[in-house]
């Protein structure tokens, strides 16, 4: 085991998956890209870099935004964003409501009923209740405070963005535990449908569907094999940049795989795990592809 000193300069950049090796002092303006590892012999100041092995980008879209919208707001910015950052520490109380309802309840019931009926009607009744509200609560806050979520870019201390953030804190806290135990099944195929996700028929959903950060954005078609990670936002420069995808009907998205906003997979594409699907690819139907960033495969 290796331990050293390391320091990430300012302005820098790194996407979900990055490694970062220890004991480097990395310049600023370093961008390093999903599932890329950096590497300290060639990395300069304000280069860009993506890939397995890391390619150097010689143009990355950088989105000129109102700096007080990214780097330096103002004073009613940071009210915003301290308004739906407190507001996070609420989020418990609807569980523990829910949890004192549910004991109030069951204890009622069970003082009035016989055991049998308590066992085999109310109890299954009231813990099916409980985990329901909070996945009710959930859906009508996002749909409040989000609507039906359009393609799209916002800057980091944006009202919106304080509002996108709040909703999937929210879906941590209250929903996803419920929904994990649907992971697998159709049914979370229903639930999904209800958030503003397009899920066809018979679509397979690996694991990690029950939280979806962007539902309005993803699009699976009928007998889609889903299990890969979608990256239908990116957080470039503090600009949430927002835009669809979509999978084909039965394609398969191999485990792990990462996918950019904007991607198309045709009908009966393959893409294999670990892969990376950039942005606004559009792979042809029935085509094999691998690697980061993918390439066809013969």
């Amino acid at each position: 085991m290796r331990v050293a000193d390391t320091r990430i300069g300012d302005r820098t950049f790194l996407g979900n998956h990055a490694l970062v090796p220890a004991g480097a002092d990395w310049p600023d303006g370093l961008f390093v890209g999903v599932a890329t590892p950096a590497d300290a012999r060639r990395a300069g100041r304000d280069s860009s870099w993506f890939g397995h092995p890391p390619m150097r980008l010689p143009r990355r879209e950088v989105v000129e935004v109102d700096r007080r919208l990214t780097h330096a707001p103002d004073p009613l910015r940071r009210a915003t964003r301290a308004f739906w950052e407190t507001l996070r520490f609420l989020l418990p109380g609807l569980p523990a409501a829910v949890a004192a309802l549910w004991y109030a309840a069951a204890f009622q019931a069970a003082s009035s009923m016989r055991p049998l009926g308590f066992l085999a009607f109310a109890l299954p009744a009231l813990t099916a209740l409980a985990l329901l509200l909070p996945c009710l609560a959930t859906l009508a806050l996002k749909w409040l405070l989000l609507g039906r979520v359009k393609p799209g870019r916002h800057g980091f201390w944006s009202c919106w963005c304080g509002r996108w953030d709040f909703v999937y804190m929210a879906w941590t806290a209250w929903a996803r535990g419920s929904l994990a135990s649907l992971e697998g099944s159709l049914a979370l195929n229903a639930c999904l449908r209800l958030t503003g996700m397009r899920i066809g028929r018979l679509v397979l959903l690996g694991r990690g569907f029950a939280q979806v950060v962007d539902p309005d954005m993803l699009c699976f078609e009928d007998r889609a094999t889903v299990e890969g990670q979608f990256q239908a936002h990116s957080f470039e420069d503090r600009v949430l940049k927002i835009d669809r995808l979509r999978i084909g009907a039965g394609a398969t998205v191999g485990a792990q795989t990462v996918l950019f906003y904007g991607a198309e997979i045709g009908a009966g594409a393959k893409i294999a795990p670990q892969g990376v699907v950039m942005k606004h690819d559009r792979i042809a139907p029935g085509s094999r592809h691998a690697g980061t960033p993918i390439r066809p495969l013969d």
